[in-house]
């Protein structure tokens, strides 16, 4: 039995499908279905992620000659460090949509901040124009703890951004 014949029959038993093989792995679904049917081979450092999803060793995927038969999934605990095929709704709209949460609240701390400072620079004004300067002294506290909040809602959120950028990262298609 073929490495290409080996990963076409153990993604099969395992109920993986091509697209879902290649999501594990961070390649495309057209590279799976190289290495099953032998136009191509996975690199090299594809390997022991690919026997990690099979449960099966490096050394029985690469020998054409391997005495000893694969062994079923039920046969090897899956590790925590393996990643599921399955996800809930959420999780997928997560994967899928997640970055406009980061965008949203870059927008809103934004339009926060720039839509609250003419109100308050106003308010100041009529609070001079009145001479009440022990008003105005105390309402000039509020412009500083709104532009801070606004400050740290869009910090936040551009940490959030590229936290989720890096753990989603965008595949070329």
């Amino acid at each position: 039995m073929t490495i290409h014949e080996k990963i076409s029959c153990c993604r099969k038993s395992n109920g993986y499908s091509q697209e879902a093989l290649a999501e594990l792995l961070g390649v495309s679904r057209q590279s799976v279905s190289k290495w099953e049917t032998g136009e191509g081979m996975p690199e090299i450092g594809k390997l022991l992620p690919i026997a990690n999803c099979f449960h099966v060793t490096t050394d029985w995927l690469l020998d054409d000659d391997a005495d000893f038969p694969y062994m079923p999934p039920a046969a090897v605990p899956l590790t925590s460090a393996q990643p599921s095929v399955k996800e809930s709704k959420v999780g997928q709209f997560y994967k899928k949509y997640g970055w406009l949460i980061g965008v949203a609240g870059i927008v809103y701390g934004l339009l926060f901040g720039a839509g609250i400072t003419p109100f308050l620079i106003g308010v100041t004004q009529a609070l001079k124009q009145n001479g009440d300067d022990a008003v105005l002294r105390s309402f000039l506290v509020v412009p500083i703890v709104i532009g801070i909040v606004a400050l740290a809602l869009v910090t936040g959120s551009i940490i959030f951004l590229v936290r989720y950028l890096k753990k989603y990262p965008r595949r070329r298609k």
